[in-house]
């Protein structure tokens, strides 16, 4: 007699469709109370995005990256892909004629990072229900609620780059997990990683991971592999070609950018993919030996490849960033910085990025050894061991792990819970499980484990914060010209100002970065030369600001130095004052 079947519930049919519904609930919940709903984000990197919107939609040529008002005279070649502002500019274009342009750009910056997580929560539940089981999908959609219910990359108004990669990312990994390789998932995978790797060079790494593990799993299965292995080479390639010929400018098709999409990004991939589907053709039916060997093949031919037309591109972009660029600049960028710094006092901020990386990692490892989907928890311990390295490397990178890590954690509370990972796990051990799954208890757990803090000693008398508003008005009175600011107020005066400026946190403004430093660092007279120099018109102080600071106590006879201790040189003259920053206006005569 055949055991009944049971029907799938509502729930079950309608996972990704809840999990969805509850990730944007709470979103818009938490951007509401915080007062950014309908906003844009924070974060300096969203603030530029909006900038580059809003100068496409005024006019700015598509092919033009230039931001003309970054930077000494000429302005700065931005290097991020217009991939990403085609659906803001899309949406707000369409919007504009029955909501006003304003209007059309705010709801569009407020919806974009919510589609850009329907892409997680989609692939999520796609993955979950490759691993298969009912206890796999519901501890699927508990975990990923725990990770994305305010998360900071998926808030409204966060339109970085950053959140559709991870996206992206992540829809071509959790692709691979079909047991039969169905050519249609392998597709996606393709077009899924290539649009990734068009869009910012930051998850190269991880996009060859996946790729190089594509290619060997169909290396060890052969025939059973070939029809995914084909399309997902197939349609890399066809996707890479298609998003450069999209963003990059025919004057630039052999010019080779480490940082951005160009010749050697396209020609490498096109190899690569090209070859691998060709050698999946026609070798997928021979003997392993041969197989690995062709499968080298493909690898030489493409490293050589990269190395004939762009061998550089091997080295991390950021060397070219001098001496000083580095130490004051890139070592306090946040996103920049190794995990390992919040050691120093910070143990809930290091526990709450590695935690949960650590547990699917561990999680991934025991259900490998158990034999329990094999080849995706060797996918998963490749991707969280990746993400692992470059989140000590670079703090932004655990981003990427928690998202890698909630299938695996899902599938081993899944069976503990169910009473398949053997008698001598109690089945209530699947709580602990989503517990080590939580970042937030991750923190928490650091918070309560840390010994007191000593109270820090400030090197200057605690100041009050300035008001951004109050400084963009008062910038708006004054005749256009060059602003030298802090670097993170950049992005904020070039949208709400019709002013320059002359530093920001983008590496391609190499020369604005180091002139910045000399100024601020040099001694008064050595200053006001630089400044000619620069061309700049106005230097904006606030005492309070953490890089104002940093530069008074690093180089106090510096300019910044004598300006924060009341000593401004006499060719400084005070323009305006808004709250208590002043704008100094520099004086040539």
């Amino acid at each position: 007699m055949t055991a009944p079947v049971r029907t799938a519930t509502f729930a079950e049919n309608h996972a990704g469709l809840l999990l969805s519904a509850a990730v944007v609930a709470s979103l818009t919940i938490v951007s509401l109370l915080s007062g950014f709903l309908g906003a844009i984000g924070p974060d300096g990197d969203d603030v530029m995005r909006l900038v580059q919107v809003r100068e496409l939609l005024e006019g700015q040529a598509w092919f033009d990256l230039r931001q003309l008002r970054l930077g000494p005279e000429g302005g700065t070649l931005m290097h991020w892909s217009r991939l990403v502002d085609l659906p803001i500019a899309g949406m707000a274009a369409a919007l504009s004629p029955f909501l006003g342009s304003e209007t059309a750009i705010s709801f569009a910056i407020t919806v974009w990072p919510l589609i850009s997580m329907l892409i997680v929560t989609s692939a999520l539940v796609g993955g979950a229900r490759a691993l298969g089981g009912r206890g796999v999908l519901l501890f699927t959609c508990l975990i990923a609620f725990a990770v994305l219910y305010r998360h900071f990359r998926f808030l409204p108004g966060s339109i970085d780059h950053h959140n559709l990669q991870l996206g992206l990312v992540l829809l071509g990994a959790v692709c691979l997990l079909g047991r039969e390789r169905p050519p249609a998932p392998m597709a996606l995978a393709g077009v899924s990683l290539a649009l990734a790797a068009a869009i910012g060079v930051e998850v190269h790494l991880f996009v060859a991971l996946i790729a190089a593990f594509v290619a060997v799993d169909w290396a060890v299965c052969g025939a059973p592999a070939q029809r995914g292995a084909v399309v997902f080479g197939a349609s890399f390639a066809a996707t890479l070609a298609a998003t450069f010929l999209i963003t990059v400018p025919p004057l630039d098709y052999w010019t080779v950018r480490c940082d951005a999409h160009s010749s050697v990004i396209l020609l490498a991939g096109l190899t690569g993919g090209v070859s691998f589907a060709l050698a999946a053709q026609v070798t997928s039916d021979k003997s392993l030996a041969i197989r690995l060997a062709v499968l080298a093949n493909v690898a030489a031919i493409t490293a050589a490849m990269i190395m004939i037309s762009g061998p550089q591109c091997l080295a991390n972009p950021l060397d070219a960033l001098s001496a000083d660029a580095r130490e004051l600049w890139l070592a306090r960028v946040d996103e920049a910085r190794p995990t390992l710094v919040y050691l120093n006092g910070r143990l809930d901020e290091f526990l709450f990025r590695l935690g949960t990386i650590l547990a699917g990692l561990g999680a991934a490892v025991l259900l490998a050894r158990r034999g329990d989907n094999t080849r995706a928890q060797v996918l998963f311990i490749l991707l969280l061991t990746v993400s692992l390295l470059f989140a000590l490397y670079q703090t932004r990178f655990y981003v990427f792990g928690q998202l890698f890590a909630i299938l695996p954690l899902a599938l081993l509370a899944a069976r503990i819970h169910a009473g398949d990972a053997g008698t001598s796990v109690p089945r209530l051990a699947y709580l602990a499980v989503l517990l080590l799954a939580v970042p937030f208890l991750w923190s928490l757990a650091g918070k309560m484990i840390a010994p007191p803090k000593a109270p820090a000693v400030q090197p200057f008398a605690a100041a009050e914060a300035c008001d951004p508003r109050a400084i963009y008005a008062a910038l708006n009175a004054l005749p256009t010209g060059r602003i030298l600011a802090p670097a993170s107020e950049a992005p904020g005066l070039l949208l709400e100002t019709h002013h320059s400026v002359l530093y920001g946190h983008y590496h391609r403004n190499l020369a604005g970065i180091d002139a910045a430093l000399a100024i601020f660092t040099g001694p008064p007279d050595a200053a006001r030369a630089r400044l000619r120099a620069a061309g700049v018109d106005y230097l904006l102080v606030c005492p309070s600001d953490t890089e104002m600071q940093f530069f008074a106590g690093h180089a106090p006879d510096g300019l910044i130095g004598e300006i924060i201790a009341s000593r401004p040189p006499a060719w400084l003259e005070p323009a305006l004052a808004a709250g208590p920053a002043t704008i100094y206006r520099i004086r040539m005569d």
